[in-house]
């Protein structure tokens, strides 16, 4: 019987060298797992970061864009609107003469309305000039 029990000496030997390798083995893989498991979670939030700040300045710039191409538009219609108020200050003038009754006060006003119109697009191309240089 004593080879029986030698054998399985040997055995409870392998078998509890088998169990600390398995654990040794568990242990180095749990503890890879791990480090693995925060590197991605550390390249998730430098990705959603980098994602975040990208829409930030997208959203930005495309309403810096908007507001250029609203001013734009506000500047071609008051541009507009001046040629009018020229139209119709030649267009009175020449009947005021024609009629012999040229007076001031009615040039003065439209004269007004065509530096105001002016002012008005001054402005525009200023905000414009401060949007374009953010």
């Amino acid at each position: 019987m004593g080879k029986f029990e030698d054998l399985g000496k040997k055995l409870d030997k392998l078998a509890d060298q088998l169990r600390a390798t398995t654990q040794a083995g568990i242990e180095k893989t749990t503890t890879e797992t791990r480090e693995w498991k925060k590197y991605l979670d550390d390249l998730a939030e430098k990705i959603k970061k980098t994602t975040q700040e990208s829409l930030e300045k997208f959203a930005t710039e495309t309403k810096e864009f908007g507001q250029i191409a609203k001013l734009r538009s506000q500047i071609k219609d008051d541009k507009r609107k001046l040629e009018d108020k020229f139209k119709q200050l030649g267009e009175l003038a020449f009947r005021l003469n024609v009629q012999e009754r040229l007076e001031e006060e009615e040039i003065k006003k439209i004269t007004g309305e065509i530096q105001e119109i002016e002012n008005k697009i001054k402005e525009k191309e200023e905000q414009i000039k401060k949007l374009k240089a953010e």
